[in-house]
C-alpha cells in the first residue's frame, strides 16, 4: 500500500503478514507548509508538552547546541529531529524530550526515543550517514540501528568497566518528566524492565515494537529514494529479524544547511 502523508514527501509500504511498515521519505528543501509544520512541532519535540512553548527561545537553544559541533554531530542531530517530526505527524506519543538531559553538548543516552501508539510501546534508534561516507546506504544504517536496539535490550552495550549499560534508567527518567505526558502503566513497565536488567535478566527484541531509522545527507549527490529497489534490499536484509512490530524509516535529505537556514531565519 502506497500513501502520501503531507507535509512529507513519503511513500509508506505495508507488509501486513510481517507486521511491518517501510517509510521512504525525501526532504530536499522546505516549502512554507513544511516550515509551518516544523514551527508547530519543534517546541513539543524539544521541550515536551508542558515545556517552554516560545518558538524563538527554543530555536535559540537549538542554535546554541550547534555551536562548536562538527558536521557529523550536526547531521546526527538533524537526522533524529526529522524522524521525531515524522513520528509526530503519525500521532505517536513522545515519551521523552529531545533536548539534552545529561551534559552540555551531548545528546541523551539509552534509546534514541520511546513512543506509544494505542498504548503500545515503541523503541526508536537513529543512524545517519554523510554523502562522503564510503558505501553509505540505508541497508547498512537500518541493520546497525536494529542491532543497536537488540544489544541494548540484551545488555551487550558496555561501559568503560565492561558493565552492561541499562537503557531503562534513561527511559524512566524521560517518561517521568513533568514535560512528558504521564502514563503510569508505561512507567511501571519501564521500571519492571529496569529491575530485570539489574538482575541480568535481559529482554528479547522479538517481544518489542521497534523503529530503526536511516538518514543519508546527499548534498550535491541529491536523488530521491528508489522505492521498489530499496524495498527489495530491505526485505532481504531483515528476512531473519525477530520483532513484534516494526516501522522502518529511511530518509534521503539533501543537506544540513537547509535546517540551519530555517533556524536562523526564524530567530
Amino acid at each position: 500500500m502506497l500513501v502520501g502523508l503531507p507535509p512529507f514527501n513519503v511513500n509508506v509500504i505495508e507488509i501486513t503478514k510481517n507486521k511491518l511498515y517501510f517509510h521512504f521519505i525525501n526532504i530536499e528543501d522546505y516549502d512554507e507548509s513544511f516550515k509551518e509544520f516544523i514551527n508547530e512541532s519543534i517546541t513539543s519535540i524539544w521541550n515536551g508538552i508542558l515545556g517552554d512553548n516560545d518558538l524563538d527561545d527554543v530555536l535559540i537553544e537549538v542554535r546554541n547546541w550547534f555551536n562548536g559541533k562538527d558536521y557529523k554531530k550536526k547531521a546526527g542531530f538533524i537526522a533524529e529531529f526529522f524522524c521525531h517530526l515524522y513520528m509526530n505527524s503519525l500521532d505517536y506519543e513522545q515519551h521523552f524530550i529531545f533536548q539534552n538531559l545529561e551534559e552540555q553538548g551531548a545528546m541523551k543516552k539509552g534509546f534514541d526515543g520511546l513512543y506509544q501508539l494505542n498504548e503500545e510501546m515503541w523503541l526508536y534508534e537513529s543512524k545517519s550517514s554523510l554523502h562522503t561516507t564510503q558505501n553509505a546506504n540505508h541497508n547498512s544504517n537500518i541493520g546497525e540501528a536494529f542491532h543497536d536496539i537488540d544489544k541494548k535490550l540484551q545488555g551487550k552495550k558496555l561501559d568503560n568497566n565492561d558493565k552492561p549499560i541499562s537503557p531503562w534508567n534513561n527511559a524512566i527518567n524521560h517518561a517521568s518528566l513533568l514535560q512528558v505526558k504521564q502514563d503510569k502503566s508505561l512507567i511501571e513497565n519501564l521500571n519492571s524492565f529496569k529491575k530485570r536488567f539489574n538482575k541480568q535478566d535481559f529482554e528479547n527484541i522479538k517481544n518489542f515494537n521497534v523503529i530503526p531509522s536511516s538518514t543519508i545527507f546527499l548534498e550535491d549527490k541529491w536523488a530521491t529514494i528508489d522505492n521498489n529497489d530499496l524495498k527489495i534490499k530491505l526485505e532481504r536484509l531483515i528476512k531473519d529479524y525477530k520483532y513484534k512490530k516494526m516501522n522502518i524509516l529511511c530518509i534521503n535529505k539533501k543537506s544540513i544547511e537547509s535546517f540551519m537556514r530555517y533556524v536562523d531565519e526564524k530567530i
